[in-house]
């Protein structure tokens, strides 16, 4: 994502908890979370489900974030979390792309 709101991204505590949110709303179990903010800026956070994982990077200065959204089974809808972190953070432009078990190449979903 570019071009985010930069004061969420380097916001830990706000960031942690909408990652969580991002996997209760795709149907995920947390288990555990765990976050660091650097100085000056800049956050990593992770979320720890049962499915999988929810991970942030973030680099406030430039407005851009990356983030991770694993799952396994078939319960977990990762798409809705993508979903609803795009909506929070609303980026002006961002690159959405959907990668399968055991597929060597990405499928982009929509840049």
């Amino acid at each position: 994502m570019h071009d985010c709101r930069s004061a969420l991204l380097d916001d830990e505590d706000a960031l942690i908890d909408l990652l969580a949110e991002a996997a209760r709303a795709a149907g995920a179990t947390v288990l555990g979370r765990h976050s660091h903010r650097f100085e000056p800026h800049g956050v990593s956070a992770l979320c720890i489900l049962a499915e999988s994982h929810i991970s942030a990077h973030t680099w406030p200065e430039l407005g851009s974030a990356v983030f991770d959204v694993f799952t396994c089974g078939v319960t977990a809808r990762p798409a809705v979390a993508c979903e609803l972190l795009i909506e929070r953070l609303e980026p002006g432009r961002h690159t959405l792309t959907h990668l399968d078990r055991g597929h060597t190449a990405p499928v982009p979903v929509r840049a």
